[in-house]
């Protein structure tokens, strides 16, 4: 891809590069990680880094989310030295709007070659995200991409090859891991087993949303709809939390944007766990308003437990309260993503795996990658990268 003249076309403009996905890059084996934390576990492992010196990070891609990460930046006490966007205006007003003082670029990778950042944050539209992390990778530059990490499981496979084969970190934005209700959830699943477990997503996403830009709702450029877009961290935290299904039955559908869109806004799914157990899940972005994503559980001692980023509950009994006030964009996107970017940078200081590499966020994107395919039959959900024709079935 290097040396290469940038592609221009309707979608990709100038974010990209001519060729393949890169496929070498350095030898460590980025890919590598610490399972999901339980509550108090692992802060010990990544401490921050003894070098007071902050890390040089890009920004690529300005768009809604990118003001939580330069928030979430700012706090781990890191320097924005450069940021990378198609539209020269929007760049320009996000720069102003949060005192950035660095050069700016439509090209990222005309960005990564002159600025050599120490790390950049991915916050592009999803069809980007594989081929910049691939690219950062090769370059040995740390990686904090958005969600989803891919969008099929062809790029899975790319994106786990060149994370193993790199010196730099990979890490990938589920901040909801770090929500302190959810958190302690998974402690009481651990602690008493989990039975059967439930996950509800509905939220409103009207046409104008869809107009706001044009890779939204578009199967090429979205991947999907509701499940790879709104409800994938809720999908990921039932099956971070209960364990990971080996095969599903799902259902997906257009009930109020036919037209409009060319994916689902929504979706049911019924996963089965490897030892008997089912997790149900549901995800609509045809509701009236935006109401709490939650997560329910029935343990093997028969404790009803709910957690929303809000709130925790035992048997109808509150537990845990906490104010869900993010620092910078929806209040639906939570409070995680200072603790996570943090997390972040205190691994790459303390040259310690980040818990949320290839691998792990790969699962998610597995599970919703099975849906798509079921059609409304059973089938298995993919175990890894590397399994050939199906990275083009899915």
């Amino acid at each position: 891809m290097q040396g290469q003249k940038p592609l221009h076309c309707e979608c990709r403009k100038t974010y990209i590069t001519k060729g393949r996905l890169p496929k070498r890059g350095g030898n460590r084996g980025g890919g590598r990680h610490l399972p999901g934390r339980l509550p108090g576990e692992g802060r010990a492992e990544c401490p921050a880094s003894s070098d007071t010196t902050p890390m040089r990070v890009s920004i690529i891609g300005c768009g809604a989310i990118a003001g939580t990460h330069v928030a979430a930046v700012r706090a781990a006490g890191q320097e924005i030295c450069a940021l990378c966007d198609i539209d020269r205006e929007k760049v320009g007003q996000f720069a102003q709007r949060f005192g950035i003082d660095a050069p700016v670029y439509a090209d990222y990778a005309e960005l990564l070659e002159r600025e050599r950042p120490d790390a950049v944050h991915i916050c592009t539209p999803h069809h980007l995200h594989a081929e910049m992390c691939c690219l950062a990778l090769r370059k040995n530059i740390h990686v904090l991409c958005e969600k989803p990490l891919c969008i099929t499981l062809g790029e899975l496979d790319e994106v786990t090859r060149a994370a193993r084969e790199s010196r730099a970190t990979l890490g990938v934005c589920l901040q909801n891991r770090y929500e302190p209700n959810l958190l302690r959830l998974r402690g009481l699943a651990a602690e008493h087993g989990v039975n059967a477990g439930m996950g509800i997503v509905a939220w409103k996403r009207d046409e104008a949303y869809y107009r706001s830009g044009e890779w939204r709702g578009r199967k090429a450029t979205e991947g999907g709809g509701v499940m790879i877009n709104q409800a994938l961290h809720t999908l990921d935290l039932l099956q971070w939390i209960c364990g990971m299904p080996s095969h599903v039955t799902a259902h997906i559908g257009n009930d109020h944007l036919s037209g409009v869109i060319e994916v689902e806004d929504t979706a049911t799914a019924l996963f089965e766990l490897p030892g008997g157990g089912k997790l149900s899940f549901f995800a609509t972005t045809a509701a009236g308003a935006d109401f709490p994503a939650q997560v329910q559980l029935v343990t093997a001692d028969k404790r009803i437990l709910y957690a929303d980023s809000s709130l925790l509950a035992e048997q109808g009994r509150l537990v845990a309260r906490q104010l869900n006030d993010p620092a910078a964009g929806k209040r639906v996107w939570g409070t995680g993503h200072r603790e996570l970017v943090a997390d972040f940078y205190r691994c790459i200081g303390a040259e310690r795996p980040f818990p949320i590499g290839a691998e792990e966020a790969g699962k998610v994107i597995r599970l919703i990658l099975a849906m798509y395919a079921s059609n409304g039959n059973r089938v298995a959900v993919p175990e890894a990268p590397g399994v050939g024709a199906l990275g083009d079935a899915f």
